[in-house]
């Protein structure tokens, strides 16, 4: 189809600026992504979702048992893309399911027999007044719904999508025996729970990594044939020529050395509880190809290359910027989730004084000049290596600020900081200190020692566990102690969460002894810090990113509050509920014993206790 005047690489990228932070709120919807691929002529961005396989697997003639399915996450995890699938796959009207009905209903053969398989593709856009189907009203269907979470072998079976939030609320208007039960049911799943009874297959979609999605996402993106396309369409002086944004952006973000590093950013996101829906996704993605602040709603199309070239400001479109929303005005970036997350890593405004090295001086130092050849002369096209040569050389010339208060030079050696982070090859990351450029210094160690190993079904390594016991034994103590053996429990004659805490209330040690130890364990999404007080007593504490962080900064000597009091509290929290077990396994002590023991320090941190009585008067 097409619109008959351009090629397929330039429909291609504006099909594909669809999907960026443009103002209208069309591209928020799959249907009208679908409808913009018809109209331009292209292959729409199209992958197997994670739970895809699974999902229609419960739709098959030779399924074990008929059940109904519950899809529920966050607005734009691909519930709407997931029901049309099953759709399909129940040969569904196609007609039908490009019209606005949100209930839909088609007849399928599944575990062995002929059944009525209703598709609810929103069921917060489900008006309270029907019909809906052969259901009067949507207290009706959702009643009807109810049931069949019950029945053994349902005549009728649904799919029902819906955000959460909206997930509950429904249900908890219901007050029939099986909606009541329904929503019990319901409640369980969302928390993990499946031991309550109902028959009913339960995604939450936000609980895939979003590490996954970005995998998938790239992939359909990066492998898409209209890139072949703008290739033998690319004008010398324009639209995909070799001094072009969007193809410099396409072939950075082609590099696997790239690939790797975002991923590791998203993997962090994932060890840090943040969750990225699908669509937030593809929304970074094609901003980070597209972005340029000069540009129509901050996004180029073809168009836009040759006069972005003749201004001389093509530069100004670097995927280094555009991944973090630097093309974005500051209210729309902060508007957008995906930004802020990864804002929070502070690439760019952190440094090292050897990676300012590089960027100030690897140009004529012996020294430096391998990594600056390597890190950006190699990976830099021309006209942008040319731009920050001149400017660098103005800002030594003469560093004076500008009228905005800064030498321009300041903000391109931000951007140049996150492509740094980004070039660093794997054999440099240690040497060059890649996460120290980064608010998370320990990230890497996180990544490759911790989660690593875990996925693997491996060891935390020792060292690690120490260090972790270390930062909290210096927390639960408010002292320098440098013990990593064993975990000091104290308290304070105020509170436990007083700052300095001497009165010593027992030790549990690391390695295993008399049903005692501390290890880390997987458990769920993240890994847990597991104290063990005896066989079958456990306090668990799950380790983020940013508790991890904590507790590795304060073992090197930073102040607890001094990084994150939120961390701060949690732990002291968690030596709480540790004193709290282990006075449950504790005998009571005799009613005329006035001892405690009090916690002191050598000059090396290594701790002692001393036990003072207190007499009676």
């Amino acid at each position: 189809m097409g619109d008959g005047l351009s090629g397929l690489g330039e429909r291609w990228v504006r099909f594909l600026r669809q999907y960026g932070p443009i103002s209208q709120n069309e591209n928020m919807y799959d249907e009208h992504i679908q409808r913009a691929a018809r109209r331009l002529g292209v292959r729409p961005i199209d992958f197997p979702h994670p739970v895809e396989t699974e999902l229609l697997g419960l739709l098959k003639p030779h399924t074990p048992a008929a059940t109904s399915i519950v899809l529920t996450g966050t607005a734009g995890d691909g519930k709407s893309r997931l029901c049309g699938k099953a759709w399909l796959a129940l040969n569904g009207d196609e007609a039908s399911w490009a019209s606005d009905e949100i209930y839909h209903e088609a007849a399928a053969e599944i575990a062995g027999r002929s059944r009525t398989v209703g598709v609810v593709r929103d069921l917060t856009g489900l008006p309270p007044d029907g019909p809906h189907g052969p259901y009067p009203d949507k207290r009706t269907l959702l009643a009807a719904i109810s049931r069949s979470f019950l029945e053994e072998d349902p005549d009728c079976i649904f799919i029902v999508a819906a955000n959460d939030g909206q997930l509950m609320e429904a249900w908890r208007r219901l007050e029939d025996d099986a909606s009541v039960a329904a929503q019990r049911t319901l409640e369980a799943r969302l928390v993990g729970d499946a031991t309550e009874p109902g028959r009913v297959a339960f995604f939450h979609l936000s609980y895939v990594p979003c590490a996954e999605l970005l995998d998938l996402a790239l992939d359909a993106i990066l492998l898409h044939e209209g890139w072949a396309a703008a290739y033998a369409e690319g004008e010398a002086d324009g639209f995909f020529g070799p001094d072009c944004p969007i193809r410099q952006n396409f072939e950075l973000i082609s590099h696997p050395s790239f690939r790797t590093r975002l991923r590791q950013l998203f993997e962090l996101l994932d060890l840090s509880e943040l969750h990225v829906p699908i669509r937030r996704v593809l929304l970074l993605l094609a901003n980070a190809i597209l972005g340029h602040p000069r540009a129509k709603e901050r996004l180029l199309s073809p168009a836009d290359i040759r006069p972005r070239l003749k201004q001389g400001d093509a530069h100004l479109g670097d995927i280094h910027q555009n991944l973090f929303g630097a093309n974005l005005t500051q209210p729309r970036r902060e508007s957008l989730e995906i930004m802020e997350f990864l804002n929070r890593f502070g690439i760019g405004e952190e440094t090292t004084n050897r990676i300012d090295n590089i960027l100030l001086f690897g140009a004529e130092d012996d020294a430096l000049k391998p990594y600056y050849d390597a890190l950006l002369v190699e990976r830099m096209p021309a006209s942008r290596l040319e731009h920050l040569r001149a400017v660098r050389n103005s800002y030594l010339e003469r560093p004076e600020v500008d009228a905005d208060g800064e030498h321009p030079f300041l903000n391109l050696m931000a951007g140049q900081r996150r492509a740094m982070f980004f070039a660093i090859p794997p054999g440099q990351v240690e040497e060059l200190n890649l996460w120290s450029l980064t608010v998370f210094s320990h990230a890497g160690q996180f990544l490759d020692q911790v989660a690593t190993p875990l996925r693997r079904s491996e060891r935390v390594p020792r060292h690690i566990l120490a260090r972790l016991v270390n930062g909290l034994n210096r927390v639960f103590t408010g002292m320098l102690v440098s013990t990593d053996r064993e975990l000091l429990l104290a308290t304070s004659l105020s509170n436990s969460g007083a700052g300095t805490s001497q009165l010593l209330e027992d030790r549990v040690s690391v390695a295993p002894r008399r049903g005692e130890r501390v290890d880390i364990l997987p458990d769920g999404r993240l890994p847990t810090l597991t104290v063990q007080l005896d066989a079958g007593v456990e306090v668990r504490l799950s380790l983020n990113l940013v508790r991890f962080e904590f507790l590795m900064r304060v073992a090197e000597g930073a102040l607890p509050s001094s990084f994150s009091r939120e961390c701060h509290e949690d732990i002291l929290a968690f030596k709480s509920k540790i004193l709290a077990a282990l006075n449950q396994l504790r005998e009571p002590a005799p009613s005329d014993d006035l001892s405690f023991r009090l916690l002191t320090l050598n000059a090396a941190g290594e701790p002692a206790d001393e036990v003072i009585e207190v007499a009676y008067a």
